[in-house]
């Protein structure tokens, strides 16, 4: 689908995280984000020198901040540190490719 490399087209919320690092524009978390599989998202317009950027772990999409635009929602409204985008994307990482109540081995096991 078209819309699945633009990061403000179909599913729009995403974490926006802060981080000083950011300002280069070729951080070395960028590079971790492409080497777990991420790709820059599309949308109009782009500024290199901002210290925040849009993740969206479903889509596994990023997009450099710009001063001024809203890219797209963020979750839970306010930015996020990159320490603390790390431990939540540890989170969805651990579940990775297990149905939606699965947490060990077979459904609804999260009560052992």
């Amino acid at each position: 689908m078209e819309e699945e490399k633009w990061i403000n087209k179909g599913h729009v919320r995403a974490f926006l995280v802060c981080d000083k690092s950011f300002l280069e524009f070729d951080a070395p978390f960028v590079q971790w984000l492409r080497e777990e599989g991420f790709k820059i998202g599309w949308c109009k317009g782009h500024y290199s020198n901002c210290p925040w950027m849009y993740i969206n772990i479903t889509r596994k999409l990023y997009a450099h901040g710009m001063p001024g635009v809203a890219i797209v929602p963020s979750i839970g409204e306010h930015a996020i540190t990159l320490d603390e985008f790390k431990t939540i994307y540890a989170i969805y990482k651990k579940y990775e490719g297990k149905e939606i109540f699965t947490f060990h081995k077979e459904r609804f096991d999260c009560y052992e």
